[in-house]
């Protein structure tokens, strides 16, 4: 049977599964004469998603232009503001991001997603009081796409602040809408486990495990070791030894294995 130390000396640092900086979907970039040829209203659309799928691609010259077309275009346009203000922000210049997110927003108060984004860029910029004001707004418009992640950068936002059971309940929050959502259920169960709330814990990390074995997700070194802490404290030798064989395998070079192989050490 495996002997593995948990004292907290051994934990792994909290909360590793960061959102990408781009809320959008996944856009497929294609320029044709139909850009040209609509109308304004039509083309001002096309030119701002042509910008946000180069911004994906990580070409920033080829999306300003676009975007630049747009806001040309019409420059009260609040999606197109939005992307500008992400471009910005992909480039560190976070206070030209502040004013295209502020643009958007003062031109279309409804385009939750320009809010989400200067909650985030607060976020980043570590103005959490400002970060939380606008992730709350944003993450209580029932009816935006992207609620769910807005909740996430909510709760990660309280953990930057050290407001660690807001930051539990707001996972908890997102996993009412969104029971099966990967950030959400390894970063809730990480700081259920530093709560040493063991069996909470475990309930959101076994729901994460279920979908790594439809596919549906994966695990990485900080999911591995924070399943093997809690496994060993379950004393299921089975699987603690299965997900510390998928640790070695995997990440050798990770933290995480040498956390692991130092508690090793500790318990003889």
């Amino acid at each position: 049977m495996i002997r593995l130390s948990v004292t907290p000396r051994f934990f792994a640092p909290a909360l590793l599964l960061v959102a990408s900086l781009l809320l959008t979907s996944c856009v497929t970039v294609t320029e044709s004469r139909l850009t040209k040829k609509a109308s304004p209203e039509k083309a001002v659309e096309n030119y701002t998603q042509l910008g946000l799928g180069y911004l994906q691609r990580g070409r920033p010259d080829l999306a300003r232009q676009r975007l630049q077309k747009a806001l040309d275009i019409e420059e009260d346009y609040a999606p197109a503001n939005d992307a500008m203000g992400l471009l910005w922000q992909t480039e560190g210049e976070f206070d030209l991001a502040e004013e295209y997110f502020r643009k958007a927003i003062r031109t279309d108060g409804s385009f939750t997603r320009a809010r989400h984004n200067l909650g985030r860029l607060f976020s980043q910029t570590k103005e959490y009081a400002s970060a939380e004001s606008e992730l709350k707004r944003a993450s209580g418009d029932r009816y935006y796409d992207n609620r769910v992640g807005a909740m996430n950068d909510l709760a990660l936002n309280f953990y930057r602040q050290n407001k660690i059971e807001q930051a539990i309940d707001t996972y908890g929050q997102t996993l009412r809408i969104a029971p099966y959502n990967a950030e959400a259920l390894v970063n809730g169960s990480t700081l259920l486990f530093e709560a040493q709330r063991y069996e909470e814990s475990l309930k959101y990390f076994d729901r994460f495990d279920r979908l790594v074995q439809r596919e549906q997700a994966a695990h990485n070194a900080h999911s591995l070791w924070l399943g093997i802490k809690l496994l060993t404290i379950q004393q299921d030798t089975r699987r603690t030894i299965a997900l510390a064989t998928d640790l070695k395998r995997n990440f050798p070079d990770s933290v995480e294995y040498r956390l692991y192989q130092e508690s090793l050490t500790g318990a003889n």
